[in-house]
């Protein structure tokens, strides 16, 4: 059954969360009262670069695929209101059904994870005081009753979804003025100007490799699925971030109704 914007609000409630050893952390965090965190990704210091250099003030927010919460705390502190959205352990991640592998097994597993980054998030939901919501659900179903938002971000969680195009359309619906994307192309800068087609990247004969990622998307495409959605009024930028010890170039689009 669809939600309706009379339904109850979807909001999760806050766990109560002290301990680093029960938290995993997808970026990098400096963390008051616990200091460093180390995570696969580090915005540190460049959280406005990588949004676009957005003006947040006044905006009501949806940060789809929060993780950690690093991008939904930034927005906060630049006077949004927040929504942040992702999995819980309640859900099945949307990983790459090989047939070589264990299913029911990797399902659990990703299940565990996904407490572990839950927990991150509420850490340092309490750690930063805070005010953002928390929905848990799946990307391909974000429920009406979060209500209008001004702006809907997707912070390099594309290439992890089987359908992209179905979870921006997603936020879309709830989306009144702007959809900002940051993601990693499969081309370079120069090359990402005229080339459209995706990079699928799991591979058949390595199911012990990629099983979390699915497609690697140019902007020229994503700018297509968002003009298609009805953001056509649209800019683009370049930026080198730190992931797993090396630099990766991103994208960020920002696309207006």
């Amino acid at each position: 059954m669809n939600d309706t914007l009379t339904s109850e609000p979807p909001y999760s409630r806050p766990r109560d969360v002290q301990s680093l050893d029960e938290c995993y952390f997808y970026h990098s965090m400096d963390v008051p009262g616990y200091g460093p965190v180390q995570g696969e990704w580090d915005l540190r210091g460049r959280i406005g670069p990588y949004l676009g250099n957005f003006n947040f003030a006044g905006k009501r927010v949806l940060d789809v695929g929060a993780a950690s919460g690093i991008l939904s705390f930034h927005m906060e502190t630049q006077g949004a209101e927040v929504v942040s959205f992702d999995l819980s352990d309640d859900y099945d991640w949307d990983i790459v059904p090989f047939a070589a592998n264990d299913a029911d097994s990797m399902r659990q597993e990703r299940r565990r994870h996904l407490r572990r980054i839950n927990n991150g998030y509420w850490l340092c939901h309490r750690a930063f005081q805070s005010r953002a919501r928390m929905v848990n659900g799946v990307v391909y179903d974000i429920p009406q009753t979060i209500g209008p938002v001004d702006v809907s971000v997707f912070g390099s969680i594309l290439l992890h979804l089987r359908d992209p195009f179905l979870a921006l359309e997603n936020a879309a619906r709830l989306t009144r003025e702007t959809m900002i994307v940051a993601d990693l192309s499969p081309y370079g800068k120069l090359a990402s100007r005229y080339r459209r087609t995706p990079r699928f990247m799991p591979r058949a004969d390595r199911p012990d490799g990629i099983s979390d990622g699915w497609f690697r998307l140019p902007p020229l495409l994503v700018q297509e699925y968002l003009g298609i959605l009805g953001f056509g009024q649209q800019s683009i930028t370049w930026h080198d971030f730190q992931y797993g010890g090396r630099m990766r170039p991103i994208y960020t689009i920002i696309a207006h109704r």
